[in-house]
C-alpha cells in the first residue's frame, strides 16, 4: 500500500494533489506545529499587480500550537473581503461561472477548527479532481507521542501497513532510506512535471499558484489529467559514510 503524509494546506498548488494521486492513502498531518507565514492557512493568486496572498485569519495563531488546536477567526467582514477579491480577480476567467460557486461554498464553510475545515476542503477538491485516494487525520488515529521527524513518519507508515512511503520532492535530505528499508518500507519521492503541464493561468507562475487559479482557467477534465502528470522515484541509498 502506497502512503503519503502531509500537513493540510489551504487551496494548495496542483503538486499537492499530485501527491494525493500517487498514494492509496493520504494522512493529513494535523498534529504538528503551525508555521507562521507558511502555506497552512494562506496561498497565492494572481492580481493585475502581480502575485498576492489570500489568507484564512486565525484565532491566536502561534508556532507553539498544533494545527489541530487552532480555530478560524469568526467572520467580522473578512469573508466578504476575500469573496470580493476572488470575484474581482477572476470574473473574466473562462471557468469562473462553474468554479466561483464552489469557492463561495468553501468560504461559507470556513469556520471552527482549522484542521477539520482544511481536511474537508482538500477532500472535496480531490473528489472534484476524480481522485480515489483514502484520507486519514493523524491527530485522531495516529497521535505522535514523543516521536519526531522521520521516526514519526515511519511509525505512521507501520501503523497504516504501508510498504511504500511517497514524499514530496523537498524531503530528500530529511529522510534516511536505509532506516525505512530496514522497517520494510520503500522510500519514494514524487517528481511533479509542472514545466510540461499545458495549463492556463492568470499569470506566468502558472502551476505554482493556488489550485483555485488553475480551476478558474482550465477545464475539470484538463485538471484531472494534470493531477496524474507526475513521476515517482525510488530514494537513492545514502553513501556508507553518511548513512546512519
Amino acid at each position: 500500500m502506497r502512503l503519503a503524509i502531509m500537513q493540510p494546506y489551504f487551496l494548495p498548488y496542483i503538486g499537492y494533489f499530485q501527491l494525493m494521486a500517487a498514494a492509496d492513502r493520504f494522512v493529513f498531518l494535523d498534529d504538528v506545529n503551525y508555521i507562521n507565514r507558511g502555506w497552512i492557512n494562506r496561498n497565492r493568486l494572481r492580481t493585475p499587480q502581480g502575485p498576492a496572498w489570500f489568507t484564512l485569519p486565525l484565532v491566536g495563531a502561534s508556532q507553539n500550537r498544533l494545527i489541530c488546536e487552532l480555530d478560524i477567526k469568526p467572520d467580522d467582514g473578512w469573508k466578504r473581503s476575500l469573496d470580493r477579491t476572488i470575484s474581482t480577480t477572476y470574473s473574466k476567467a473562462p471557468f469562473y461561472r462553474e468554479v466561483y460557486p464552489l469557492f463561495q461554498e468553501w468560504l461559507s464553510a470556513a469556520s471552527g477548527n482549522l484542521a477539520q475545515f482544511l481536511s474537508l476542503n482538500l477532500m472535496e477538491i480531490a473528489s472534484w479532481l476524480g481522485l480515489g485516494t483514502q484520507f486519514v487525520p493523524s491527530s485522531s488515529l495516529h497521535p505522535k507521542g514523543e516521536l519526531k521527524g522521520q521516526h514519526r513518519i515511519l511509525d505512521i507508515c507501520q501503523r497504516e501497513g504501508a510498504d511504500i512511503y511517497i514524499n514530496p520532492p523537498g524531503g530528500r535530505e530529511l529522510y534516511d532510506s536505509p532506516v525505512f528499508s530496514a522497517a520494510g518500507v520503500q522510500l519514494q519521492f514524487l517528481r511533479p512535471e509542472l514545466q510540461t503541464l499545458q495549463l492556463a493561468s492568470a499569470g506566468e507562475e502558472g502551476p505554482v499558484l493556488s489550485i483555485l487559479d488553475l480551476m478558474m482557467y482550465n477545464s475539470q477534465e484538463m485538471l484531472r489529467q494534470a493531477a496524474g502528470s507526475f513521476h515517482v522515484e525510488a530514494a537513492l541509498p545514502l553513501p556508507p559514510d553518511t548513512a546512519s
